[in-house]
């Protein structure tokens, strides 16, 4: 028993501190991108409008959103399954987004409260996740924006281009539109350093970027292990493509 608590001690004793990731937004091209958009929609103001942003999970395209949200005191609405069979639920959410602080329970006065609130100051509405609504839901935002003026910008994965197309009046009325593309190994330079204080060589950070397939929400999880992995060794050099390959190998993406 003694052996067995000198060798834990040692161990205590040599333990490291927790790494700590700092929680920064990164202005990544797709980041940039997106401000394009919301620019370009405003030149059209006095006329219903949408924006479309799409493409696959993980490349930040909630994170843009949230982040242009909160800097520009924009409406922002995460859709929700359950409302696929409940647009009154959906309609009275967005009412409480555009500051109604009692919505009416019923779906015709919730529609009349989000009626008036962007008459009365037509500002950009953002809907994520809208591929998980129907058609009819659809064509409601549609209405919407036709008689308020306001921008609707609706976010979703792949299949929320092909959903919005199926519809001519909305497909019709689609003034932006942008993909969300991979996150590039500068993307994971930057945000190595900013999150991290990580500097990683150029080759590794292609190494890392294709691993994750442009996935920027593995591309954050593996940068915690990485940073782990180097302060266990207590190094503070740049991360090279050798370094990047061992962590790679110790199972890394399992």
């Amino acid at each position: 028993m003694e052996a067995v608590k000198a060798v834990k001690a040692e161990r205590s004793g040599r333990r490291q501190p927790a790494v700590a990731i700092k929680p920064v937004f990164v202005t990544t091209k797709n980041v940039r991108n997106f401000t394009v958009l919301m620019d370009g929609l405003a030149l059209g103001a006095g006329e219903g409008r949408f924006g479309l942003v799409y493409g696959r999970a993980g490349r930040g395209k909630s994170r843009t959103a949230v982040w242009w949200a909160a800097n520009h005191g924009c409406p922002y609405v995460l859709c929700a399954t359950v409302w696929r069979t409940s647009l009154t639920e959906f309609l009275r959410q967005l009412a409480v987004e555009l500051g109604v602080k009692e919505p009416p329970k019923t779906k015709g006065g919730c529609y009349r409260e989000v009626l008036e609130r962007l008459m009365t100051r037509p500002q950009p509405v953002i809907l994520d996740e809208f591929e998980k609504l129907t058609q009819e839901h659809l064509n409601v935002v549609r209405e919407i924006s036709e008689m308020t003026t306001a921008p609707l910008v609706l976010i979703g994965e792949e299949e929320l281009a092909a959903f919005m197309k199926r519809n001519r009046r909305v497909w019709s009325r689609v003034f932006q539109a942008l993909e969300f593309e991979p996150i590039s190994a500068v993307d994971v330079v930057l945000y190595a350093e900013e999150a991290a204080g990580l500097q990683v060589e150029t080759e590794a950070a292609v190494l890392l970027q294709k691993e994750a397939g442009g996935d920027f929400r593995l591309v954050k999880r593996e940068i915690l292990k990485l940073a782990h992995w180097q302060r266990s060794r207590g190094e503070a050099a740049a991360v090279t493509v050798a370094d990047m390959q061992t962590v790679l190998r110790t199972g890394l993406w399992q």
